[in-house]
Parts: C-alpha cells; sequence; structure tokens
C-alpha cells in the first residue's frame, strides 16, 4: 500500500498532486538544513574535530594589514591529534634587556597511558647563576584547554595564545613570570614550506622578536623585576614519532638594531638534511622600510657546519657545532656558537610510566648556546608583480626601492637551541 493514497476523480487528483510537490519541497528544504554542517566545514562522521582544523587551511588576511596577501594568517591553536605516537609543541624563547634568559616549553603528548597529556618546563636564565628549571605536568583531565584551544592551563603554567597579544604566566609558589608579547595578525610569522620537512611534521613560525614586556620574580628576587625584551615563537606538531624522523633539530632566534633572524636545520642522517631561514629587517634611516627574506637552503652544497676542534663536546654523544656557514643568492652568512648555557634531558621532567614509555624510542638531550650570526642581505630586485619563485619570498613595504644596492651586513646576536632525539657519534 503507497504512502500517500492516490485518489480516483480528476479534481481530487490535482488536488493530490499539489499535495505531494509541498510534501516533496518541505522534505528536501529540511534536508538541507539538516546537512548543512557537513557542507558548511564541520566535522563529517569520518573525521574528526582535530583532524579537520589540522587540515584546514586559515582564512585569508585582511588587507588593511601588513602582510603580503599570499602569507596566510596562521592558527596557533592545539590540534589535539590522534595516534599514539603523537605529539605537539610551542617553544618559546624569550630575550630580556635586563639580561635574563627564558627558554620555555608545552607539550602535549600521546606517549604513555591516556592522549593529550601535558607537559610544561621552562628554564629562566640570569648571568653568573646555573639556570633555574620549573615545570608542570598533568594528564588530560587534569589540565585546562579553552574551548578554541588557544589558552592552556598546566597547573602553575599558563599560555594564552588570543590574538593580538599573547601571554606567557607561570604562578608557582618559588617563581613567578608574567609576560606579555606583541601577537597580531599582521606581524611576521610563516609556515615551514612542506618541502623543507619530513613527512607527516609540521612547524609554524608564529612571532619573531615580538615585542614583549612584564615582569619576572624568580627565588633570589626581592621584588617582581619589570622588563622589555624580545619573543620567539614556534609550533610543531606530527602523528609519527619524532625520533623516527629526525636526529637533530637545530634553531637560531636573533636579534639586534632592528635585524630579527630565525633559523631552523632538520637532519635525518645523509638521507634527510634541509634547512629555513627567515630574516626581517628595518633601517634606522627609514623605519618605514621592512625587508623580509625567507631562504631554503640546499644543504648538500649551501651549508657547512664546523665541529669543535679537539672539544669533548664534538667527541661525544651529542656533538654540537662550533660554526656554521650558509650561501645563498639573498641571504648568507655566519654562525658562530659559544658559552653553552644550557644542557639538560627534557624526559627528566616527566613523571613515571611516562618517561618509561618515551624513553624507550628516544634518548634526547637539548643544548641552548650563544650565537653571533653575520648575516649578509644581497641586493634585492624590483618587486614581483606575481608570487615569488619557490623556496624565496621577498617584500618591501617601500613603494619606491630606496638606492641600497649595495649588499647589507647585520651582525646580530642569538641563541641557537640544539635537540638531539637520541645518542650519536657524528652528525
Amino acid at each position: 500500500m503507497p504512502l500517500i493514497a492516490r485518489p480516483a476523480n480528476q479534481f481530487t487528483r490535482a488536488l493530490h498532486q499539489e499535495y505531494v510537490i509541498r510534501v516533496a519541497v518541505f522534505l528536501g528544504i529540511s534536508c538541507l538544513v539538516l546537512a548543512r554542517p557537513a557542507w558548511s566545514g564541520a566535522p563529517g562522521p569520518e573525521e574528526s574535530e582535530p583532524e579537520r582544523i589540522a587540515a584546514a587551511e586559515p582564512e585569508t588576511p585582511r588587507k588593511a594589514t601588513a602582510r603580503p596577501e599570499y602569507f596566510p594568517v596562521l592558527d596557533p591553536a592545539a590540534r589535539l591529534l590522534s595516534g599514539s605516537d603523537a605529539s605537539e609543541y610551542w617553544t618559546l624563547y624569550i630575550e630580556l634587556e635586563s639580561g635574563h634568559r627564558i627558554a620555555q616549553q608545552f607539550l602535549l603528548s600521546n606517549a604513555g597511558p591516556g592522549d593529550h597529556n601535558a607537559v610544561a618546563v621552562g628554564h629562566l636564565f640570569e648571568p653568573g647563576r646555573e639556570p633555574y628549571r620549573y615545570a608542570n605536568g598533568r594528564r588530560r583531565q587534569r589540565w585546562t584547554l579553552s574551548e578554541d584551544r588557544l589558552f592552556f592551563d598546566i597547573a602553575a603554567s599558563h599560555l594564552d595564545l588570543h590574538r593580538p597579544t599573547g601571554e606567557l604566566r607561570i604562578t608557582k609558589d618559588d617563581i613567578e613570570i608574567r609576560l606579555f608579547f606583541d601577537f597580531a595578525a599582521s606581524d611576521l610569522a610563516r609556515r615551514v614550506p612542506a618541502d623543507m620537512l619530513p613527512k607527516k611534521y609540521h612547524v609554524e613560525v608564529l612571532a619573531v622578536a615580538a615585542e614583549t614586556k612584564g615582569t619576572i620574580h624568580a627565588p633570589w628576587m626581592t621584588e617582581p623585576l619589570a622588563t622589555r625584551g624580545r619573543t620567539w615563537l614556534v609550533h610543531s606538531w606530527t602523528k609519527r614519532a619524532e625520533a623516527e624522523l629526525l636526529d637533530r633539530r637545530l634553531e637560531i632566534f636573533g636579534y639586534e638594531d632592528g635585524t630579527s633572524f630565525y633559523g631552523i636545520r632538520l637532519t635525518r642522517g645523509s638521507r634527510f638534511q634541509r634547512a629555513w631561514l627567515l630574516s626581517h629587517s628595518t633601517s634606522s634611516s627609514s623605519p618605514k622600510t621592512n625587508k623580509i627574506i625567507e631562504s631554503s637552503i640546499n644543504v648538500t652544497a649551501n651549508w657547512v657546519e664546523e665541529p669543535a676542534a679537539g672539544s669533548q663536546a664534538a667527541k661525544g654523544a651529542y656533538p654540537v657545532p662550533e660554526r656554521l656557514t650558509f650561501i645563498h643568492k639573498a641571504l648568507s652568512g655566519q654562525i658562530t656558537l659559544m658559552n653553552k648555557w644550557l644542557r639538560f634531558d627534557p624526559l627528566a621532567v616527566l613523571p613515571q610510566p611516562f618517561r618509561w614509555f618515551v624513553r624507550s624510542k628516544t634518548k634526547p638531550h637539548q643544548v641552548w648556546a650563544e650565537a653571533r650570526i653575520g648575516v649578509r642581505l644581497s641586493p634585492a630586485p624590483e618587486a614581483p608583480s606575481s608570487l615569488p619563485d619557490a623556496g624565496e619570498n621577498e617584500s618591501d613595504s617601500n613603494s619606491k626601492r630606496e638606492t641600497e644596492d649595495k649588499t647589507a651586513e647585520h651582525g646580530v646576536m642569538g641563541v641557537a637551541s640544539i635537540t638531539f632525539m637520541n645518542p650519536s657519534t657524528g652528525r
């Protein structure tokens, strides 16, 4: 028996046809309304919310900002990845005018029991003192993440990534840090190109020498110290075990006299060697002039590492190079590493049984050292009318390029962070 009986006479049949048409229209509209989450960007039945966020392209930036239109606004939110080897972390390096340095990391990991367990570990360095370590760690149900995944509350360690001002806040009994850094969508930020990274490994540079201000109160201080400085912020994530993708990750952070610098060098034996550099310069004679150079380096041909001659660091399980030389048509220079002011085992802060699970796959070691960066910026061509070539991007905010045709050289002081995933007798 049909759902709607068919009338016998012609008149009632016409009414019946009109009724059927109206029912069909109503049902069609209802289906569209019910299906709206799927076509409006919400996760479908086979796509989780974290995977959708990780795969989604950020929105196009507002034209009112200084950022070139072909560089999207990056999303600093947590991905909350699935998979037993998945992890993501936010690395902050903060250089303060008071002479203090802060190396800070917020890590989410699926290693061990449960998913999205969190660890926050930082080191406060003051000249003449040993670095002061502070840390917090919590299982997923015992730490808080805001609904938009931009605010992390891990016991006494807090990170706020809401624009336009980010915040690092540590409120432990023995140490307090309250620092605010510029984090507007128009500020310098870049996604490291996929061909510079292992597969399924992602790195986004969210802030480079961002202006910072606030207070620090170390155990040896009688009162909080107000200070200013610069912040670098890098977000990395992968669904694979990082030690399976890399042997070593080297990062350079630098700023001096209007020139800021970030570089990353990734190594997996002789099979994978990549380097990527980002430099931003402003002229003291023309503050409105901004020159941004992004370079992908052919490591085999144009990157040379010199070991520290005769030192134990060069011969040990975690060898640290003394000098790095890179050559590129737009950006070249030399980086000298010295005064290794921090060495530590990143797993030392993990509680058991998590430390045991992670150490079964990797035995990492991290070194922080001062870096003297000599950067040479080659003359730039006229502003491009189309997108730059792959591997190099250059922009100039002046409508008329000034007659600065000779090579500009900049000396930048900074630091290097070297993370070894496992011991090695050489690189």
